[in-house]
Order: structure tokens, then sequence, then C-alpha cells
């Protein structure tokens, strides 16, 4: 795995070699004696595009890793732990009032930054105006140690805060700020006393964590000198609102979040809303689930087991119980906020799915490191589990976060931009070397020309048609729009409900002293209910969209097949080596990779923000109806107020669904105008790389004109061996980044004749065991000969099943096995599927078998409902009979064909990326995990295909 300092080093090493090229490329553009036969002009496009590469892409200078749970989830000692040394308290009491973040430094000091004076009065006139004010919870809870001394354990008070000396000491104009050293490290009396001192200033138990604004320790912990800032967070269910803004205000724009949840512990509200934020925001990819304090739970299993005079189990059957346990919680919380099985929930439920557990025990892991003998280990080499969750946290960083796409984005876009300069500098050279007529050649691409015009004419009006269909297909969709808009207010409703009933339940002197209809984090929960629907809409949109690209796709074939037809009648590429197929496609592909981020970012963009509906205004019109309910008096007032609470939220309940319906529509309506855009400008890119290539063609003939009259070819045979050497060796050095891709090779297949054929669709699992041989063994045994190697670089796309499985691979063979022991998720399940059809229709084989292992009876009985229907699909569609077998001692994932093929994949079928935007519908524009498929056969398998 590579670290994400390497990361961070290979990353700086690579844009050092891209700014030296395009300054390369830059004086070339500025060499004013260029001959005409020269490449300026495409130098300096090239430069431009590096130059807006480097400009674009920056590199962050850290990760950003939130720790994050409820009081009592063990926060604190695992954050300990991670840094392997005692700096945060680990008491009973609330020790994580104010947000404290770990960085690398060589010594240990704490930075504690307070608020400034003017913030601070700030602050305190919102509580004079608003005393309920979630922003003013932070004077009210400062206020509050007027009258709350500190006291011992016997209750005698040991300490009277001075509120006024303190303000007068930490609240400095323009902010202020101490450090506190760590004399010692490895120092248990020097730890001690550390803690002791910051206690003073993070404990919740004491009043000037409330002037604390935030707090910076340096450490120099292994895991921070990768770059990592460690955010320790307050509790999730804190019962001061200010603290609970913190942790909301601390893992906006992280590049991970761990999420620590106690073992043994069911879910709470906020658990679950925090869950369902990080969905809807779109980083739930950067979450990591820790379950804390394994151990004592196991503790308790054994004293249960001894004390019902039961064999208890062993520690890594109860890790396994409580990873489902988990895996139910966060299954029953996608079911409560909805148990639809529409495209949006599939999403989440993909989401969600992939998400990565780590299970922890920081006594075990204290306890190793002491040398104590540690009894249950949840891994051998690893009794707490903390090294294998810092492994999982920083490959996490290396495949995800910020830094990640900039890798990726500088590499690939660097590749791109070179690779395309590279070849129209082989082109030129080609065109030097070969025409030997410029008139002719001149001639042929006027030819060209003319005869491709006609074709493009066509294919514009066709493309402009499919646009129409587009804009009249999304205007129905926007009218379809306004029933599920509907549905969304009603949903929000039942939000403001509960609000409604806990005021109505409240006496009337706390409802006159102004406790109640401030709907705390009403849009927050209001988003987290209704997403899905949002993302309905959405998806639904792009769906269309995507049907756009799909008829596009067909047109533009039929125009690439059209150009090669006319260069192959005119002999063009004998002295015009251009190809026009490979340039329609590339475009096509640049512009769907580009649109489907674009709609990736625009589609999140509209969902992270839903809780940005109620405007300025509406917020006063509540204001000002919340205000009639406190002037009520006298006799029968809990009655009065409590029809004036109803007729509030009756009003409330019109103003927020007027509210929520109007952002609804406009951000709808947008979206669409938006997917127009893009529809608009796909063809108009193809186009223009058309235009682009023939102007490239007349410039290579009147290069080649000059060379032959001026005698330049030698000269610029090694000027452009010079410059190719030097944009070769800058594309090779983003391989490190960017893993190279190999292509499929054309092979031919022999068929297989002898085989018997199956009359029934489904077998079960008995028919199996009694029917099926070791023909696939054989197979993988002999299968020694190198075929292909594929490496899909981790987040790159244009690899659906159908390219992985090509019908040169499996075309030919009559029975055909695949072997992965992960097959019951839902992703997997339809990765499954789309195997199941690509391999029925390319080979049509009498039988597919499916060999997997346990996980299989631990899905849902969804995946068995969806086999047999894929099995009846089979047998009706193509005569294939699908068989499933259950093998818990398998661990191989590969493709056996029975002609003699064996793809071995290195991830099973589980190589994409959860799905948005285009890619929801397009499975070309998928992104990949990061894997290795290499395919083998028999000895003599080629040479006999060819016979």
């Amino acid at each position: 795995m590579k670290s994400p300092k390497l990361l961070r080093t290979e990353i700086h090493a690579l844009r050092g070699r891209v700014e030296e090229i395009r300054d390369l490329l830059v004086r070339k553009v500025q060499n004013t004696n260029e001959p005409a036969w020269g490449i300026g002009k495409d130098c300096a496009r090239a430069a431009e595009l590096l130059s807006s590469l480097l400009t674009n892409q920056v590199v962050p200078e850290n990760y950003r890793v939130a720790v994050v749970g409820r009081f009592k989830a063990g926060k604190s000692s695992f954050v300990n732990e991670l840094l392997g040394a005692r700096l945060a308290g680990e008491d009973t009491s609330p020790e994580t009032a104010a947000v404290t973040t770990f960085r690398h430094g060589n010594s240990v000091k704490a930075t504690i930054r307070f608020v400034g004076r003017e913030s601070w009065d700030a602050i305190k006139s919102l509580h004079k105006e608003d005393a309920k004010h979630v922003d003013a919870h932070r004077v009210k809870m400062w206020e509050s140690f007027i009258d709350k001394p500190r006291k011992n354990s016997d209750g005698k008070i040991i300490e009277v805060f001075d509120l006024p000396g303190l303000e007068k000491t930490y609240v400095k104009p323009d902010g202020h700020s101490i450090e506190i050293l760590l004399g010692k490290t490895d120092d248990k009396t020097a730890e001690n006393a550390f803690r002791k001192k910051l206690k003073e200033f993070t404990s919740g138990t004491r009043p000037l964590h409330c002037l604390v604004e935030r707090i910076e320790i340096a450490s120099p912990a292994p895991i921070l000198d990768e770059g990592v800032l460690l955010i320790d967070t307050p509790g999730l269910d804190d019962t001061e609102r200010f603290r609970v803004s913190l942790t909301e205000k601390a893992v906006e724009n992280v590049d991970a979040v761990l999420f620590l949840t106690k073992s043994g512990v069911a879910y709470g509200q906020s658990e679950k809303d925090f869950l369902l934020t990080l969905l809807r925001k779109g980083t739930v990819k950067q979450l990591i689930f820790v379950i804390t304090q394994v151990d004592q739970t196991y503790d308790q299993h054994l004293r249960n087991a001894e004390s019902n005079d039961e064999d208890p189990e062993s520690i890594a059957s109860r890790i396994r119980h409580e990873e489902q346990r988990i895996r139910d919680e966060i299954e029953k919380t996608l079911n409560e906020l909805s148990g639809e099985d529409s495209p949006a929930m599939r999403r989440y439920r993909e989401q969600l799915g992939v998400v990565g557990l780590a299970f922890t025990s920081a006594a075990n892991h204290r306890d190793s490191k002491a040398g104590k003998h540690i009894e249950h280990r949840i891994h051998d080499d690893d009794p707490g589990g903390i090294e294998q969750m810092k492994k999982q946290l920083l490959h996490l960083l290396s495949t995800e976060s910020r830094l990640a796409l900039v890798a990726h984005n500088i590499a690939g876009g660097t590749k791109s931009a070179l690779e395309e300069l590279l070849t129209i500098v082989a082109n030129r050279r080609a065109a030097l070397r070969d025409i030997k007529d410029g008139e002719v050649a001149e001639q042929k691409l006027a030819t060209f020309r003319v005869e491709f015009e006609s074709a493009r004419e066509r294919f514009q009006i066709a493309a402009v048609e499919q646009v129409a269909v587009l804009k009249q297909n999304l205007d129905a969709r926007r009218k379809q729009n306004n029933h599920i808009i509907e549905t969304i207010g009603l949903l929000a409703e039942r939000e403001l409900d509960s609000f409604q009933l806990n005021d109505v339940g409240k006496h009337w002197r706390t409802r006159r002293s102004g406790s109640w209809g401030y709907m705390y984090d009403l849009q927050s929960r209001v988003a987290n209910r209704i997403f899905p629907k949002v993302q309905q809409i959405l998806s639904e949109m792009t769906e269309q969209f995507a049907t756009f690209v799909g008829l596009f796709e067909k047109h533009l074939a039929a125009l690439s097949h059209t150009s090669e037809d006319i260069a192959s009648n005119l002999d063009l590429g004998a002295n015009l080596p251009f190809d026009l197929t490979k340039i329609l496609m590339g475009s096509l592909e640049k512009s769907l990779k580009a649109a489907n981020d674009l709609i990736t970012d625009e589609e999140q963009r509209i969902v992270s923000f839903l809780d940005d509906f109620v405007s300025e205004e509406v917020e006063n019109k509540i204001s000002a109806a919340r205000e009639s309910v406190s002037d009520i008096f006298g006799r029968g007032t809990t009655y009065q107020q409590s029809q004036e609470v109803r007729a509030f939220y009756t009003e409330v309940k019109r103003l927020l669904q007027e509210a929520l319906t109007a952002h609804l529509a406009v951000r709808s309506g947008a979206f669409g105008d938006f997917l127009m855009v893009e529809a608009e400008g796909v063809p108009r890119n193809a186009l223009g790389e058309v235009q682009a290539t023939l102007a490239n063609a007349e410039q290579d003939i009147r290069a080649a004109a000059t060379a032959k009259i001026g005698g330049q070819r030698e000269a610029f045979e090694q000027e452009s061996n010079l410059l190719s050497a030097e944009l070769v060796k800058v594309v090779d050095s983003c391989a490190p980044l960017l893993s190279e891709i190999a292509e499929p090779v054309a092979i031919s297949v022999q068929p297989n004749l002898s085989l018997p054929t199956s009359s029934s669709p489904v077998q079960s699992v008995e028919e199996v065991e009694a029917s099926s041989g070791d023909w696939f063994d054989e197979i993988q045994n002999r299968a020694t000969e190198t075929l292909n190697r594929l490496r899909l670089t981790d987040g790159d796309s244009g690899w659906p099943m159908e390219k992985i499985f090509a019908p040169a691979l499996l075309g030919g063979s009559l029975r055909i096995a695949l072997i992965d022991p992960y097959l019951a998720a839902p992703h997997q399940i339809r990765n499954l599927k789309e195997f199941l059809l690509v391999a029925a229709e390319v080979a049509r084989p009498k039988e597919i078998l499916v060999l997997t292992s346990g996980t299989w009876s631990e899905g849902t009985t969804t995946n068995v409902r969806i086999m047999t229907e894929v099995g009846d699909d089979l047998f009706r569609n193509f005569g294939t009979t699908l068989t499933i077998k259950v093998d818990p001692t398998i661990h191989d994932r590969c493709v056996v064909c029975d002609h003699g093929v064996l793809v071995k994949l290195g991830r099973g079928l589980d190589i994409y990326k959860p799905a948005t935007g285009l890619a929801s519908h397009r499975p070309a524009s998928r992104r990949v995990r990061r894997t290795e498929i290499d395919v083998f056969s028999i000895p003599g398998f080629v040479s006999r295909s060819k016979q």
C-alpha cells in the first residue's frame, strides 16, 4: 500500500517535471524562427493545458481526519493509542468539550486559542437578545458556572470560579493563545501533568472551555508524520448545543471520519442523524466505523457463558456477530428513512454497504505495548486492532482523499495532454516521411472533407434532434416532479409534527419564558428526511440524459464508420495517418467523463444544501408568529397557549411548505438547464476534435512540402526525437500515480462442441453436488500461458463488464464457472447479474456455475429471488442453465471457461465504486477500484484457435 506521505512526495515530484516540460514547450512557442513544419501552436496548447492543470490542482498540505462518537464511546482513549501517548484526557466526564486538532511536530506542545473580544462581545449581545439561540449557548453555558462551583467527591466546594477574572485574562482583542509543553516524552508523570493542565481548558466541568476557540497539539506520532491532522470532537449526544455545533463544523471538508461506536451498544438518534448527514453530504465514502472496547463486551460474553454453563464463542466469532449487528443497524437506519427499493435508496445502500469497519480495544493495545499477556486478541499480531485500523485509514486516505483526487487528476491530465502532443508529432513525422506528392495528398484531403461534410451534416441534424428530444423529456419530467415535491412536503411535515408535539406538552410557564418554538436543527432534520426523494428527482432527470447519450453514441458510431469508409476508398491512410474513429470515440469518452463529474457534483451540491431552504424572510415570519404566544396571560393560559402553539405550527407548516416547494422547483429546474448545456456540448466537442484533426492534417501536408523543398526533414527528425524523448519521460513519470492500463488483446477462440447440455434452468445445491465435476479445477491447473494483463487504475472509468469479459475471451465456451467468495451485498448481486447477462449473451454457454462462500447465506433473501429470476431469463433467452453452489472453503476469485481460458480477478466482481451521477445509468461511466486482472490459457490455446 502506498502511504499518504509517499503519495504527496510523488505528486510534488511529478509537479516539478510537469513544470519543466511546460517551460520547455513555452520556449518552443517563443522560437520565432520556427520552420513552417513546426508544431509551435500545438506546443502552446499543451503548455496551456499543463499550466491550467498546475493552477487548478492544488496539493493539500495535510489530511483532515475527524474522530466522532457519542459520550463514553472511548474517543480519547482511542486517540491516545493512535498517537502512542496519553495526551487526551480519559475521565468519565465530558473531557472533550472543545475541538482539539493533533498535528505533527518534533515535540509535544499544546496551543490553546481563545475567542477574540469582538466575537465574544457579539455572542454576549446575541444572548441578551435571544438567550435560547443556539449560537448563544456558549454564553449560556459560561454563565451557568456562576452558581456551579467545583466540588469534590464528598460534595465539598473546592473551587469557586471567578468568571470576570477569567474573561479578563483570556479574552483579548484579536484573540489570544497560550502554550503548554510536555517536558519529557515516555514519562508518565510528565504526561499526567500535561493532561492535568490541558484539562482546565477542555473539560466540560470547567468554564474555560467556553472561551476556547480551538486547541492544537503538536506531537511526533508516526501517523501524524503522514500528514494527518487528527481532529478530536465533543460527543454527538452532548447536551450543550454549541458543543454539538462544534462537532458538526469540524467534520466539514474532512478527508476521513472515524465514527466511533461502543461495542454492543445500539445506535442512538444522534448517531443515526449524523450518519444520514454524512450520506446526504456525500462524504460517507470517507467513513470508517470504529467499534471500540471490544474487550469489555467479550469479557461480558465469557461471564454470561460461565453463568449459563455454556461454551463461550471465540472472540473472532463474536466480532463477526458484532459486524452483522452494525450492518443491521445501518440497514435499519436506512429503512427508517425509506423502506422502498428505489434507485436512490439502492444507491445509498451501496454507499453504506462498502463502508469499512474496524474493531478495536485500546486496553488490549496498551497492555500489549507494555509487554503484558493478552488472552483474547482481536488479531494475532495486533491484539488491540489499532495497527490494522491505522492501515485501513491510511489506505482510505491514499484512495479517497483530496490528495488522492489531485494525484489522479494531475497524472491523468498530464498523460492525456502529452500523449495528444506525441500523436501530433508522430503524425507530422509520418507525413514528412510518407507524403511523396503534396498535391495528391491535398486533393485526397479535400475530397475527404467534401464527402465527410454530408455525413457530418446528417450527424449534426440527428444530434440536434436528440437534444430537442432530451429537452422535451426533461420538460415532461419537471411536470412529474411536482407530484414528488408534494410528497416531499409531507415528509417534511413529519419533522414539524414532532416539534409541535413536544412544544404542546410543555408547561405554560416554560412557554412564556421563551423555551419553545425554536425547532433546533429543523432544516437539517428535514434535509435528512427528504434527501432520497430529492435524489430520485435528480436521478430520473439524469437518466434522461443517459438515454440521450446512448442514442448519441449510435449516431457517433455511424459517423465514425462513414469516415473509415471514405478514408479507405481514398487510400488516405497511406498519406495521412489520422484516425477519426479514435478521435471521435476519444472525444466522447472525454466529454462523458467530464459530464459525469459535473453531474455528480451538481447532484451532490443540490442534495447537500437542502438545509438552506429557509430564507431570512421566512425566519422573520416564523419569529413574529412565535411572539404572539408569550403575550397570553390570565385564566385558561395553558389551553389558550396550546391553541396558539397549534396555530403557530399550522402557519409554520404553510411557510415551510412554500419555501421548500419553491426551493426544489428552482433547483430541479436549474439542474435540467444544466443537463441541456452538457448535452449540447457533447456533439460540439466531437466535431471540434474532428476539425482540429483535419487542420493538423493540412499542416502535415504543408510541412511535408516545405521539408521536401528546403531539405529540412532530417532537422525535424532530430528535433522531434529530442522533444518526444522529453515528453515520454514525463508520461512515464505519471506511472507511480496512475498505473498503466492494458487494453484487451484480440483473441480468437476455438469452440468446444463435446459437452453435454442441460434441460433445467436452475439446479439446486444437491443436484450440483451430484452432477458437477472438477473440470474447472483442471483448467485452473493447466492454464499457464499469459494472454493479457489488465491494470485498472483507482477512479478510472470505461470498464463495463462487456469490455472486461469480451467475446474474444468467452466466445466459444460451453461451460463457464465464476468463483467468488463474496456475493451477498446488493451491489455484489448487481455485478453478478451483469456478469451473467454478458457471459450468456457473448458465449451462449450451456451452463454457468457460480461458486461462492457462506456469505451467500448471510445475504438477504433478495439475492436468491434475483438469481432465480435471472436463471429463468438465461434459460428462456439463451438456453443457459444457472447453478449456484456454496462452498465455505473457497478463496480464489476467477472466471474459468471450458475452452481453456482462465481470468484471475484480483477483487472478484467487486471492482466498481458506488455509482453516482451519469454512472448510475451508464455502466461505462462507473469508476473502478484499483485492481489487477490476469488472463491465462492452456498451452497451445492461441495457436489452435488460429487454425
